[in-house]
């Protein structure tokens, strides 16, 4: 019979729900205010432009735009909401094993020389013992 075992390890990776919770390691946090500085120098931009052409319509008789651009931006619209973190379950693994290899029916046996003594009834003190 052989017996290979790895005693059970288990691996909880929660890296994904922290950092749904706003707590994220230094490149995770890195990558995503790169991306995120990114997003917002792209709207900025296009707000500028936008406002810009806006400005150029003064030409063709258009409304002024100076005072309705500062309306719109002195309404902006801030959005609440309250959520539940972490979203995703944290990922589990776990490793280890257990294999026996044995086949059924299968007796190792040995036998020793066995010296075969006949006992007798006893009288007394002595044991009568014959070969």
């Amino acid at each position: 019979m052989i017996i290979d075992r790895q005693l059970p390890r288990v691996i909880i990776d929660q890296r994904q729900c922290f950092s749904e919770a706003g707590l994220k390691g230094i490149a995770d946090f890195s990558a995503e205010s790169v991306q995120y500085a990114y997003q917002k120098a792209a709207e900025g931009i296009d707000q500028i432009v936008y406002e810009g052409n806006r400005m150029a319509m003064i030409e063709n008789d258009m409304p002024d735009a100076i005072p309705e651009i500062a309306f719109e931006k002195g309404l902006e619209y801030k959005d609440w909401t309250i959520d539940t973190i972490p979203k995703s379950r944290p990922k589990i693994e776990i490793e280890g094993h257990l294999n026996i290899d044995w086949e059924a029916g299968k007796l190792n046996s040995y036998k020793e020389n066995y010296q075969n003594y006949k006992i007798g009834s006893t009288t007394g003190n002595t044991v009568d013992t014959q070969k």
